[in-house]
């Protein structure tokens, strides 16, 4: 099944049994739109995007944790307002100063590895036209254990007005707003309102790291809708490897289809409670991606992600 586009009826044909819930994986040109303008403006923007300093707060504190085990409960105790930012790097002077020389250079390395930005619009459907607002994005925190820091608030900065108040991400917003009207229109429901949150990302692999997009494994986002991604950049890379996942109603997870996305391509696919709207319960996942030369030191992958809110 490697030719797209691949939908809900394409997969359930392949695997023998009915998917209900919608799937489309395809690319930009069969949507309409002009994927080589769109790459051509998109792909130099991620490298101006501010680096994530969630995964590195996180990452230091296991470290210090492990690092003084005696000490682990204190150092997990601070975690929480380091990781959001309440609290800067002095929380965890005393042990940092304590740290051998060669365990001081290590986590000194700790050092971010993705890049993002987020935005928000609402789509309205007028009699002249869909009507195009921004508006600010509130904190965001992933559909996550409780005990995953994850789980907790994070603000990401803003995407540049210059990066997606254009007509190539305008049109893009549209062309999706059709897909959920279709999808919708079959189960009898019109829509008329709807947000789109958007997630500029670009994770870097190493030779001493792999590129983790899904550190949480197989997962919903909490929507109605998502583009799990839509691949602008993919650079000296193997893996990255898109998967969409049913959970089935004894809670286990089966792969029903999982494709490597080149620049152009996306995967769009209901998310949360789908399975009361439509009858089959989709998860998604990506995995780590490796360099495919290591003699160059780093690849690249650099997607925008949607996720999609039926507003009215």
């Amino acid at each position: 099944m490697k030719k797209l586009p691949v939908s809900e009826k394409t997969i359930s044909k392949k695997i023998g049994r009915k998917i209900k819930s919608p799937i489309l994986v395809s690319h930009l040109d069969d949507l309409g739109l002009d994927a080589k303008a769109f790459i051509r403006f998109f792909s130099p923007l991620f490298a101006e995007l501010s680096w994530d300093p969630y995964d590195v707060r996180r990452l230091q504190g296991e470290f210090l944790m492990k690092a003084f085990p005696k000490d682990k409960s204190q150092i997990e105790q601070r975690l929480p307002d380091y990781y959001v930012g309440k609290k800067d790097k002095r929380t965890y002077l005393k042990w940092i100063k304590q740290l051998s020389k060669n365990k001081r250079k290590q986590f000194d390395e700790i050092q971010s590895w993705r890049r993002r930005s987020v935005c928000k619009f609402m789509l309205t459907e007028l009699k002249k036209g869909i009507k195009i607002k921004r508006v600010d994005v509130p904190q965001f925190a992933q559909e996550v254990s409780g005990e995953d820091l994850r789980s907790l608030p994070r603000v990401f900065d803003e995407s540049p007005a210059r990066h997606v108040e254009n007509d190539l991400f305008y049109d893009l917003m549209k062309k999706v707003f059709e897909i959920v009207k279709t999808k919708r229109a079959k189960i009898g429901k019109q829509v008329k309102r709807v947000s789109f949150t958007a997630h500029f990302m670009s994770v870097k692999a190493t030779s001493d790291k792999p590129g983790d997009n899904s550190p949480e494994g197989a997962h919903e986002d909490g929507v109605d809708y998502i583009i799990s991604a839509l691949v602008i950049n993919r650079f000296n890379l193997k893996g990255g490897q898109s998967q969409i996942i049913e959970m089935l109603p004894n809670e286990k997870k089966t792969i029903i289809f999982r494709h490597t996305l080149r620049p152009g391509e996306f995967v769009f696919q209901a998310d949360t409670q789908d399975e009361l709207v439509y009858g089959t319960d989709l998860w998604h996942h990506v995995t780590p991606f490796y360099l495919a030369k290591k003699e160059k030191g780093e690849g690249w992958r650099d997607i925008i992600g949607f996720d999609i809110m039926v507003e009215g």
